[in-house]
């Protein structure tokens, strides 16, 4: 058996940064406070070290057959340099037949699932329809393949526990890091600008268009701003939303810059379309904004809603009504202390009971369990 210190834990990852919350800020820094060494083999500028991860560059390649062919050759290359002790965790499905070639050749694999691949395929954009569902069958029958091959699977949510075995699937929920929600300049919610804000995957499945619609409509009542940060799906929605809707949009923004942003704004909007892919879905942004103590408008559709009726956080909505979405921010930009107490119980839910330093005890039961395999 080793030693926690002499366990070498190598995270792959092709669909995601480097430094994603998820993978770095969550997983990797959790196991790294608890001893053991951690390396993220990623496509990367460059090999470097943060905050005690190795993180191992592969050259760059964002999209097409590049990234889906020559991206998991690389990336299996760099694994097979690695310690044939250490444990390899998958963070994107497009890399499982690399975890399954590192099986066959004798090395503990383990997937995390952040997403329901097969069901996220047939919602794809760029994906032509004739496609979409020969393409979702075969990660289907991927994914059943590796639940039976790996040595343990991680979901990040419920629903994704169903294409796996039961006695090796770990339900590890990607909720806010308590300790980092602490702003560095204290605002009083009243003195804040009234910001409202979304950051994220921008695309019309996700309610793009209803909420810049919503927030235009409740413009003529109130004073309120919309502050709009992440990445256009496709691209080409961007000279659709930047002109013709007065929005600040701040691109893509770091985890930290994320929070800072949070603590400087008076309300979170997430309403994604109510179609399949949502229903189950855990919204990451919706647990952020409740740990920022912001109160949430967010979809009554799905599972999720029952997050914010727990605490009574929010307003929920029909997320393809526009007058609802516009009547919700009308309130809370004209209820300040009720907005303000709204906020404060969806925060105390999240310090209380949904947050990574509870949840992370369940990764590190997994990697202890493991060590004693050996």
């Amino acid at each position: 058996m080793h030693k926690v210190a002499q366990i070498r834990i190598v995270m792959l990852a092709n669909g995601h940064v480097p430094f994603d919350t998820r993978i770095f800020h969550k997983e990797a820094r959790t196991l790294v406070d608890a001893g053991f060494s951690v390396s993220i083999i990623v496509p990367h500028e460059k090999d470097e070290e943060r905050e005690g991860v190795f993180i191992i560059a592969v050259p760059l390649n964002k999209k097409g057959w590049r990234k889906l062919v020559v991206n998991p050759i690389n990336i299996l290359k760099k694994a097979l340099r690695q310690p044939a002790h250490a444990i390899f965790h998958l963070h994107d499905s497009d890399i499982l037949l690399t975890g399954l070639v590192l099986k066959i050749l004798g090395r503990k694999v383990i997937y995390d699932a952040h997403e329901d691949t097969p069901l996220q395929i047939r919602y794809q954009h760029w994906l032509p329809k004739i496609l979409k569902g020969p393409y979702a069958a075969f990660y289907f029958a991927l994914e059943k393949l590796c639940g039976w091959c790996f040595d343990a699977i991680i979901v990040a949510e419920p629903v994704m526990a169903k294409y796996f075995p039961t006695k090796k699937t770990f339900l590890l929920r990607n909720f806010p890091i308590k300790k980092s929600f602490v702003p560095s300049v204290n605002i009083p919610y009243g003195e804040r600008e009234k910001t409202l804000i979304h950051v994220g995957v921008l695309s019309k499945v996700r309610g793009l268009f209803e909420m810049l619609e919503g927030f235009t409509i409740a413009t003529k009542e109130v004073d309120v701003y919309f502050l709009l940060g992440g990445q256009f799906a496709p691209p080409s929605l961007a000279p659709e939303v930047i002109p013709n809707y007065p929005v600040n949009f701040v691109g893509w923004v770091s985890y930290p810059k994320l929070i800072e942003l949070l603590f400087q704004s008076r309300a979170g909007i997430i309403i994604p379309h109510p179609i399949e892919r949502y229903k189950t879905n855990y919204p990451v942004k919706m647990f952020e904004f409740m740990a920022a103590g912001l109160p949430v408008i967010a979809s009554r559709e799905g599972e999720s809603a029952s997050f914010i009726n727990e605490a009574q956080c929010g307003i929920l909505v029909n997320p393809l009504d526009h007058n609802e979405i516009s009547n919700a921010i009308k309130w809370i930009f004209t209820n300040t202390k009720k907005a303000k107490e709204m906020g404060e119980r969806g925060q105390a839910l999240i310090f209380n009971r949904y947050n990574w330093e509870h949840e992370s005890r369940v990764l590190l039961e997994l990697y202890a369990n493991l060590n004693k395999k050996d």
